[in-house]
């Protein structure tokens, strides 16, 4: 019985030695899929809803007032490109008639390509020159589209305004895929 034990043993071993030379081909590598490629491309907007901070906090109303069919906000778009090889940021363009809430041309770049392990928010931070060394603006990215089409397509941006610290305003744009 104990000769047969050790024999088992041994012959458990060795079919585990040559199972580890087995070498499996899944394919070739893939980078992993960023952010960049579910924000790049053109956006227009379906909602703007201004938002006074100040009336949130304190409780106060009307908190919220809708801009999207005012000061001609419908005919709002931006470009956020990417470089279509490498998926990396290039510049970015606002345009439409409607009011400049930031600036309408730069360059722009994600805090975290991928989302941020701690679930916190991801920015987009705008900037007026390409080395991205003066930031001009910073877009809070509320909700990413994981869909193609349907409600899950949209794309929310927040933009909020501060004074001494202490956001006093937000803009927040609701935008789908541009045709």
């Amino acid at each position: 019985m104990r000769k047969t034990n050790y024999f088992l043993l041994f012959l458990l071993l060795f079919m585990a030695f040559f199972q580890g030379c087995e070498k499996t081909d899944d394919g070739t590598y893939t980078a992993p899929i960023t952010l960049y490629e579910r924000i790049g491309g053109t956006w227009s907007i379906t909602g703007l809803n201004q938002v006074d901070e100040v009336a949130k906090a304190t409780n106060l109303t009307p908190v919220e007032m809708t801009l999207s069919s005012r000061f001609n906000f419908r005919t709002f778009k931006i470009a956020l490109n990417v470089d279509s090889a490498s998926f990396q940021p290039t510049t970015y363009a606002v345009t439409g008639t409607a009011p400049e809430l930031f600036a309408t041309s730069g360059y722009w770049q994600l805090d975290e390509p991928y989302y941020h392990a701690d679930q916190s928010t991801s920015n987009i931070l705008l900037y007026s020159d390409e080395a991205r060394t003066q930031l001009t603006d910073k877009l809070t990215v509320i909700a990413i589209p994981i869909a193609e089409t349907g409600s899950k397509a949209a794309l929310e941006l927040s933009l909020t305004r501060y004074d001494n610290g202490s956001p006093f305003v937000s803009y927040v744009y609701k935008l789908k895929r541009a045709n």
